[in-house]
């Protein structure tokens, strides 16, 4: 019982980050532009944009792909939000200087992911997006000179 309180809060804990991320990213992030993408997202951590890194997070969105796909919203989130979405938000300012379209793509299409996952919860929808996310961060990868993951 008490296992199941703790992991009930961590997703609270878990989602109301994605609910926060999504309100400045429509409210405070655009700094005057027409769209909150552009300019960079705001880091959400330290990621490593490396080869591994690339490929960790790509199976990292086919993991949410899978579980939205199998219905499963709690597993989706849990995939999503974390490293994968740190990463999604750390890799944009690099990407920037690489491929400007693709990352304010990337940048599109990662807040349309945090939009459904905090407020609109379609399953169907959530697994369309985390696929054309793990398609732009394979992309992204190869505009970064990586080999591209997946495959």
């Amino acid at each position: 019982m008490r296992g199941d309180i703790v992991l009930f809060l961590g997703l609270v804990m878990v989602v109301g980050g994605g609910i926060i991320v999504a309100a400045i990213l429509f409210f405070g992030g655009g700094g005057g532009g027409d769209s909150a993408c552009d300019d960079p997202l705001p880091p959400l951590g330290d990621s490593d944009i490396s080869q591994l890194a690339f490929q960790t997070e790509d199976a990292g969105l086919a993991r949410v792909a899978q579980a939205a796909t199998a219905g499963d919203l709690e597993a989706a989130e849990l995939a999503f939000f974390g490293d994968v979405h740190n990463f999604t938000h750390d890799v944009d300012a690099p990407l920037r200087e690489a491929d400007k379209e693709l990352a304010i793509t990337l940048c599109e299409e990662i807040t349309k992911i945090e939009e459904e996952l905090a407020f609109g919860r379609r399953i169907s929808v959530i697994a369309g997006q985390a696929t054309r996310l793990r398609e732009l961060i394979q992309d992204a990868a190869e505009a970064l000179g990586y080999a591209r993951p997946g495959g």
